[in-house]
C-alpha cells in the first residue's frame, strides 16, 4: 500500500522482508578494492499485534549487510532474533516496554510487568543501536548489559555474548571504542545504587573478561550515550539529562525515565587510562549523543562534539513527529572544547551552527589523535524532513563539501579508507539512502575526496531509517 508521499511515513514503517539479493541493479561502478562487508543496524518492525510503537528507537532490530568482492555486491537483511523479538511475535503482543512504548495499555498489567522487571532486573535485549567485533564474535548492542552475538556470514542470531564474570552494572553504552594500536575494546557500564557507578572497562582482543580501568561514582544518575578517548585519557560527558532511579526500577519505558534538569550544568569527567587519576571540569550545559573525535597535546585535550541544548533530544524522535509533514528535528551544534588539565579549565568555540548528527571520521587512522576531516548528516534548511545532505568538514580551513541528491534522504555516512590511501580523506563514504519519490532504498557510495557519487546500489524495497553501521574487513573495524 502506497502511503502519503508528502511525509516520510514509509521510511519509518516496518519492513518484514528478509532477503538475499545477488543480482542488484547498480548505477556507476563499485571500486574493486572495496573488499569486506558493511553492516548497518536499526529498527525495522514498528508494531506487534494491536500495539503500534511510539518512537523510532522502539522498533525491533534488523541487520542489513552489503558484501563487496571485486566490484560485485550481495545484499542480505535479517531480524535479530532477540528474546524481545521472538516473544513479542510469538504471542502477538509486546513482551516488555520498549524505549518509549508501554507493553500494555492496561494499567494493572503495566504494574505486573513493572514488578516482573523489578525482580528480574533489566534484561532488555532488543540490540538495535550498533554492532562491533569482539573476541572473534560479531555482536549487536543497545544500552543494556545484554549483548547478542550473530553470524556475519548469514546474519543468524547465535545468542547472548558471554562475558566472563558478567558485565558490571545494569546498563552499558552501545558505542564502545577500539584502541587501534592494541585492539582493546573500551566501554562504560553503569551500576545503579545509592551511589551510581560508571565502570570504565577494557577487554583484550582475545578475552571475554572485563578489566576495570576506573570507576567514577556520582549521586546524580546522568545519562551518557557515548564517550571519547585519546592516547592517555577517557572522557565522559556529564550532562543535565538525568535518569530517574525509581522509574528505572519499575521498568518504565526508558525515555520516560529521562528528564532535562535546567538547574544543572555539565561536566567533563577525564580519566587517565593508566593511573586512573580523574579530573572534573565544569562547562555550560549541553547534551552530547555523539562525539566526533578527541586528541591531546601535553596537558591539553581537544574535544569535538555535537551538542544539543535545553531539552531531551530524543523527544523529537517520536514517530508522530518524524512522520509529520513539517517535523521538528534535533539541531546539533558542533563545538570544539579545549580542556586544560593543569589549570582545570575548559573553553569552547563553535565550528558549525548547522543541524548535524551521526558524525564519522577515518576511525582506524585518526581516532584519539590529530585529524583534519569529519563527515556528518545535515538538516540543511528548516523545511527538510530529515537528513538531506552529507557534509565533509575540513577543520583547519573550515571548508565544507556537500553531497545531496534530489528527493533523497541519507543515513549515517560511514568512512572506509582506500587501500594504500594517499591521505586521511582518501576513501569512500557508504550511506543507506531513501528515495522519497520512489519510496525505495539504496546504498550510495561517495568518493570522500571529491564528494561525488561513485556508485549506487538499488534495492527493490525500502529499508526503514537505521542507526549505526560498521565496515568489517578481515575482522577489523574500519
Amino acid at each position: 500500500m502506497i502511503k502519503n508521499k508528502t511525509d516520510l511515513s514509509v521510511a519509518f514503517s516496518s519492513q518484514y522482508k528478509e532477503m538475499i539479493l545477488n543480482d542488484l541493479s547498480i548505477t556507476g561502478q563499485v571500486p574493486e578494492w572495496l573488499s569486506g562487508c558493511f553492516i548497518s543496524n536499526g529498527p525495522a518492525q514498528f508494531e506487534v499485534g494491536t500495539t503500534h510503537f511510539n518512537h523510532w528507537f522502539d522498533g525491533f532490530a534488523m541487520l542489513k549487510k552489503f558484501d563487496f568482492n571485486k566490484g560485485r555486491v550481495v545484499f542480505q537483511n535479517r531480524f535479530l532474533r532477540s528474546q524481545e523479538f521472538l516473544e513479542s511475535n510469538r504471542w502477538g503482543e509486546l513482551n516488555k516496554n520498549e524505549f518509549a512504548t508501554y507493553a500494555s495499555n492496561n494499567t494493572f498489567r503495566r504494574m505486573l510487568l513493572s514488578i516482573r522487571e523489578l525482580f528480574k532486573g533489566n534484561s532488555h535485549d532488543n540490540c538495535v543501536v550498533n554492532t562491533a567485533y569482539l573476541s572473534s564474535n560479531y555482536i549487536a548492542m543497545t544500552e543494556s548489559n545484554r549483548v547478542i552475538s550473530f553470524d556475519i556470514d548469514n546474519l543468524n542470531t547465535n545468542g547472548l555474548f558471554d562475558f566472563e564474570g558478567g558485565l558490571p552494572g545494569h546498563f552499558a553504552i552501545a558505542h564502545p571504542h577500539f584502541d587501534t594500536n592494541n585492539g582493546e575494546l573500551i566501554n562504560i557500564a553503569i551500576e545503579i545504587g545509592r551511589f551510581n557507578k560508571y565502570h570504565v572497562y577494557k577487554i583484550a582482543p582475545s578475552s571475554h573478561s572485563c578489566d576495570i580501568i576506573q570507576t567514577y561514582v556520582d549521586d546524580q544518575l546522568f545519562y551518557i550515550h557515548s564517550f571519547s578517548i585519546t592516547k592517555n585519557h577517557i572522557i565522559l560527558y556529564k550532562s543535565p539529562l538525568v535518569m530517574n532511579k525509581l522509574k528505572l526500577m519499575l521498568g518504565l519505558p526508558f525515555n520516560h525515565t529521562l528528564s532535562y534538569k535546567t538547574d544543572l550544568t555539565s561536566f567533563f569527567i577525564v580519566i587517565n587510562r593508566k593511573s586512573g587519576k580523574t579530573y572534573e571540569l565544569e562547562a555550560d550545559p549541553f547534551v552530547c549523543l555523539h562525539p566526533i573525535n578527541a586528541f591531546e597535546s601535553k596537558n591539553q585535550i581537544t574535544l569535538d562534539l555535537i551538542c544539543h541544548f535545553g531539552e531531551n533530544p530524543y523527544n523529537k524522535l517520536f514517530l508522530s513527529n518524524l512522520c509529520a509533514i513539517k517535523p521538528k528535528l534535533p539541531t546539533g551544534e558542533i563545538r570544539r572544547y579545549e580542556i586544560d588539565l593543569q589549570s582545570n579549565r575548559c573553553q569552547h568555540r563553535t565550528l558549525s551552527l548547522r543541524a548535524h548528527e551521526f558524525p564519522r571520521i577515518n576511525y582506524k587512522r585518526c581516532n584519539g589523535s590529530h585529524y583534519n576531516f569529519f563527515y556528518t548528516n545535515v538538516v540543511e534548511k528548516p523545511g527538510d524532513q530529515f537528513f538531506k545532505v552529507i557534509e565533509k568538514f575540513h577543520i583547519k580551513t573550515e571548508e565544507v563539501q556537500s553531497f545531496n541528491k534530489k528527493d533523497y534522504y541519507f543515513g549515517e555516512p560511514l568512512f572506509v579508507e582506500k587501500t594504500n590511501a594517499s591521505s586521511e580523506d582518501d576513501g569512500l563514504l557508504l550511506s543507506i539512502a531513501y528515495n522519497h519519490s520512489t519510496q525505495l532504498s539504496s546504498l550510495v557510495i561517495i568518493d570522500s575526496l571529491s564528494m561525488k557519487l561513485v556508485a549506487e546500489i538499488h534495492l527493490p524495497f525500502h529499508l526503514p531509517f537505521g542507526l549505526h553501521g560498521q565496515f568489517y574487513s578481515n575482522h577489523a573495524v574500519c
